[in-house]
């Protein structure tokens, strides 16, 4: 289980992403991961910064890069 460095609050996938939980009709639960609830910034031509922060305490954990492709 990942741990926040600063507050050592535990951090899951739900706290970054929205979720939503579907129950099939054999009753398994499955869950599917939507858009990114953070912040993003735009840092040049087409490429976007997602910035991962702690859900408790508001500190950033770190930065990631990628590429949106509109076409």
């Amino acid at each position: 289980m990942s741990k926040c460095p600063f507050c050592e609050a535990d951090i899951f996938l739900e706290d970054f992403f929205h979720t939503t939980v579907k129950e099939t009709k054999k009753g398994k639960i499955k869950k599917k991961v939507g858009e990114f609830k953070g912040e993003t910034m735009h840092v040049g031509f087409k490429n976007y910064v997602k910035i991962w922060t702690c859900p408790t305490c508001d500190k950033i954990l770190g930065f990631s890069e990628y590429k949106w492709d509109s076409a």
